[in-house]
C-alpha cells in the first residue's frame, strides 16, 4: 500500500453519553490499522473521509478543506473531527 497521511480522529462533542464511554477530547492518529479503544461502528462509519483524507483529499463544504465532521451511527451521539496530520 502506498504511504498515505495520517489522520487524526478527535471526539469534539458528546450529546448525551457514549457507551463505551468516549468524550470529548478523546483522540487516535489513524494510519493502517483501527487504533485500540476507537469504536469500530463510528471508525466504519467515517472510514471513506479517512481514506479520501489519507490520500490527499479535500471536502469542500467544510472550512478548510482538509478536516471533516461525522457523528457516529448510534443517534449520532459522539461527533467526530477527522483533519489531515501534517508533518
Amino acid at each position: 500500500m502506498e504511504e498515505g497521511h495520517k489522520v487524526r480522529a478527535e471526539v469534539v462533542k458528546v450529546r448525551h453519553q457514549c457507551p463505551l464511554g468516549h468524550k470529548v477530547g478523546d483522540a487516535w492518529e489513524i494510519e493502517e490499522k483501527t487504533p485500540e479503544g476507537l469504536c469500530i461502528y463510528a471508525f466504519l462509519a467515517f472510514a471513506p473521509a479517512w481514506s479520501a483524507l489519507r490520500t490527499g483529499g479535500k471536502f469542500s463544504w467544510e472550512e478548510d478543506g482538509e478536516a471533516v465532521h461525522f457523528a457516529c451511527p448510534d443517534e449520532g451521539e459522539v461527533v467526530f473531527e477527522l483533519r489531515r496530520v501534517r508533518e
